[in-house]
Order: structure tokens, then sequence, then C-alpha cells
């Protein structure tokens, strides 16, 4: 169980990330992609940004020349689509599916979007697919999951058992995971507002 100690060798840090969809996009967008447009599109210093593209080329994400254009290497340009995918596929699974607000998941999905697996991501991606499709067993899902309470029956006043533990959940074991959520979060969400 030390996945958590993996998180730091990721291959591109969330930094990282967001300087090669930014290069990506202005190359897009205007046909070049210089440090003060990198800057001006990422609201951060052109020494921020000279300092980060040399690090980018270290790594083999970047060519710059001193003065001109930055590029995208082949390794650059494969990350910088495949994290704005994986964001956008968790963006539209978490907003559409999961119902949660457009900016709490355009949030989410931006924090998250270069850690989550390229497995995680088809995996997403297709059960968004399903669930938005008109198969009948996706709508009838659709209806079932937005009737669904968002809290168990024990935190929503229903029956424990004789330990006291929620018996009608199935997820939480000795504690609700609601209550913990819920109970410790600053400015709780929408949909943790609504249970």
């Amino acid at each position: 169980m030390d996945y958590w100690k993996r998180f730091g060798e990721k291959e591109v840090s969330h930094s990282m990330a967001h300087y090669l969809q930014a290069v990506a996009a202005l190359k897009t967008e205007k046909g070049h992609a210089r440090v003060g447009d990198i800057a001006d599109h990422l609201g951060v210093s052109k020494s921020g940004v000279t300092s980060m593209l040399r690090t980018l080329e270290r790594h083999g994400l970047v060519t710059h020349e001193r003065y001109g254009c930055v590029e995208l290497t082949s390794a650059g340009a494969g990350l910088a689509t495949r994290t704005e995918s994986s964001r956008r596929v968790l963006t539209i699974f978490l907003s559409d599916i999961l119902g949660v607000p457009e900016s709490v998941a355009s949030e989410d999905a931006c924090m998250i979007e270069h850690l989550v697996s390229t497995e995680v991501s088809l995996e997403l991606l297709r059960l968004t697919a399903f669930l938005r499709s008109q198969h009948p067993v996706a709508q009838q899902f659709r209806n079932a999951y937005r009737a669904t309470p968002h809290a168990c029956a024990a935190h929503a006043g229903g029956d424990l058992d004789a330990i006291g533990v929620p018996d009608a959940c199935g997820v939480c074991s000795d504690t609700c995971l609601h209550e913990s959520l819920v109970g410790g979060a600053p400015g709780v969400t929408q949909i943790a507002a609504r249970a």
C-alpha cells in the first residue's frame, strides 16, 4: 500500500502539465508559443516560464531557443494531449454523470488530470459514453441514480445495528464515510449540502 509514495514519481507534475497544455493551446491559436505568450496565458511571470521551460527541456518535453519559439517534442505533445483529454473526460464524468456543479467539476478535474492513469481515463470515458447514451439500461440507471439519497439510511436517520454501525449502507464499515467526508470539509459542496 505504498501508492502514496509514487505520487512524486509521476512523469509530469501539475505545473508541468499546465505549461505543456499552454504551449499546445498557443500553437493551435496563434501558430507559435513564446515565453511572453505562455506567461500571459497562464498569468505567471516570464522568469517563471523560463525556469519551467528549462525543467521541461531536461525532461525532453520541449525545445526552446533563447528569445525563440517553444516547441513541444513528440513526448511533450503526447503528454499535453493525454492530460487535456483526461481533464475533459473527468469534467464530463463529474458534471454530467455525478451531477457535480460545473465549477467544482472543472476545478477537481484540473487538479487530478495528470494523476489518473490512461487505463482509468479510458474506462471513465467508456462508462461516461454509456451512461450518456440512449441505451435503456443507461436511462434506467440515470433515473435510479438521481432518485438515490445522497447519504445512507443510517446517516439520514435510519437504523443502526447493535454496535452502532449503519446496516443499510453496504459501503461504510465501522465509520460512516458520508459523515467523515462532509463533517471535516469546510465549504461543503452543493451535493453534500443536498444530502
